[in-house]
């Protein structure tokens, strides 16, 4: 979330006062959930996260 906030900091989606970001609920956290760095350093991160055996993550059946 560190890198996606980074990324989104660098756009107006964060400044805007909008459902996008959650305002539209009162009392809802705003965060912003898409990855607007550019597809191929998504799917290098997603690289890594997953040769890194999902780090970070809890994997239940």
């Amino acid at each position: 979330m560190a890198h996606v906030n980074e990324v989104a900091g660098y756009t107006l989606f964060p400044r805007a006062d909008s459902w996008y970001m959650g305002a539209n609920i009162p009392g809802k956290p705003r965060v912003f959930m898409p990855y607007v760095g550019g597809v191929g350093v998504y799917r290098e991160k997603c690289g890594q996260v997953a040769a890194d055996g999902y780090e970070g993550f809890l994997l239940s059946a």
